[in-house]
């Protein structure tokens, strides 16, 4: 796709990124049929090949427009666009470097600006997010209160802790414990700690942890999002032996550790870092994966977030792994429901897209009637959690469960 800068992109390393990835696109449209908002609305703006026209217009002219903001801010960013085009366009890279144009610009309206700041505020406020699950739990018997919210309240089950101290443990790992996911389900790192300790692994917890940056950035706000990585950088360098795995239990927060080095550039100082960091981080599905489970049967739907599929290439890891261990896993949803609507923040700021999206999903999930549906990402999880008649947990919480059930 031959593209002309805009002389105001002149100087900038990001658009000139921006123009490569762009020529890379041969307009076949392979990435459409994979495509939630093009496959639910019609719309070829809503397609990856319509976005990338309406960018390739942006950079052009110069300026961004209502038509740029409201098809650019509808996509999900599940990456389902990736697994599908042949030319390995980095259509994920590209969107994020329009979104960073767009903020700049301040195209949106003031209420819109005004609105993904406190979503940014609040999901970034720790002691908050902690204090207001907290509350929500406790009112979870109040059916009529809870089902009022956009999200739901899930499922914990009870874990039997493990050993408090391991004598001579054979491996260390750092598992990090996310922004949503420690005030939301603080019992998923809670089983996780415990399969991992039954193994040998002992499991460290990092002081203070910082947001990995996946909510700024995504959200065009790179500078503070570039600043949010580097916090948990310099914590994992501070805080972590040198060879210890950094785990991830929520993949959206795992794929995004995993991409750091492409966060920054090579003459930053802290690119080094970001590279040895990013070869450590693993997903807790990898790392569970190296053992042999074996559980009291039950039979689940399971859902895979995009994150974990498009993103860190693991698609059906987790069905592996829970066959294995025993479980009866359903048909679930089909193949071509690429995204569940939940995407990070796109739940709030996409409400009836995100509903509808979710609504599919569960259509599917929920046809055969299992008795847990499973998945293996906080936004994931209390996306589906909002709307579905059968539990929702993650799958490290069923997996420890059941695990204990059959080891008692």
């Amino acid at each position: 796709m031959k593209t002309t800068l805009h002389p105001r992109f002149r100087n900038s390393s990001e658009a000139a990124r921006a123009e490569t990835i762009m020529r890379s696109c041969v307009h076949c449209g392979f990435c459409t049929s994979g495509c939630p908002t093009y496959q639910l609305l019609g719309d070829e703006n809503d397609s990856p090949r319509g976005r990338i026209a309406l960018i390739k217009e942006m950079f052009e002219v110069g300026e961004v427009n209502e038509a740029h903001s409201t098809h650019l801010d509808r996509c999900l960013t599940c990456r389902s666009c990736e697994t599908h085009c042949p030319s390995g366009v980095a259509y994920t890279e590209l969107l994020d470097i329009a979104k960073g144009f767009m903020t700049e610009s301040r195209a949106r309206s003031l209420r819109s600006r005004l609105w993904r700041g406190l979503v940014r505020r609040i999901l970034s406020a720790q002691d908050l997010l902690t204090m207001g699950f907290t509350v929500l739990r406790a009112l979870k018997p109040l059916r009529w209160l809870t089902s009022l919210l956009p999200f739901g309240i899930p499922l914990a089950p009870e874990i039997k802790p493990g050993a408090d101290e391991l004598t001579e443990p054979s491996t260390t790992v750092v598992v990090l414990e996310g922004c949503v996911q420690q005030a939301a389900t603080p019992s998923v790192n809670e089983a996780l700690r415990t399969l991992l300790l039954s193994q040998g692994v002992a499991a460290l917890s990092i002081q203070g942890e910082a947001c990995c940056g996946a909510l700024n950035y995504h959200l065009g706000e790179h500078d503070q999002g570039r600043q949010d990585m580097r916090r948990l950088l310099h914590q994992i360098r501070d805080q972590v032996p040198g060879d210890a795995l950094v785990v991830s239990s929520a993949s959206g927060c795992g794929v995004t550790v995993k991409d750091y080095a492409k966060y920054f550039s090579r003459s930053d100082p802290d690119y080094g870092l970001a590279i040895e960091i990013s070869r450590r981080a693993i997903d807790a599905v990898e790392l569970l994966r190296r053992y042999t489970w074996k559980v009291k049967p039950l039979r689940i739907a399971i859902h895979n977030p995009c994150t974990l599929t498009h993103g860190q290439g693991l698609d059906g890891a987790v069905g592996e792994l829970l066959s294995g261990a025993g479980f009866e896993l359903t048909i679930g949803a089909p193949a071509t429901l690429a995204c569940c609507g939940s995407a990070g923040t796109y739940s709030v700021l996409q409400p009836t897209l995100s509903k509808q999206l979710r609504d599919k999903m569960l259509s599917g999930l929920q046809r055969d009637t299992p008795d847990v549906i499973v998945t293996a990402n906080i936004g994931c999880h209390l996306h589906l959690a909002a709307g579905s008649s059968i539990p929702v947990m993650h799958w490290i919480e069923i997996l420890c469960h059941q695990w204990q059930l059959q080891n008692t």
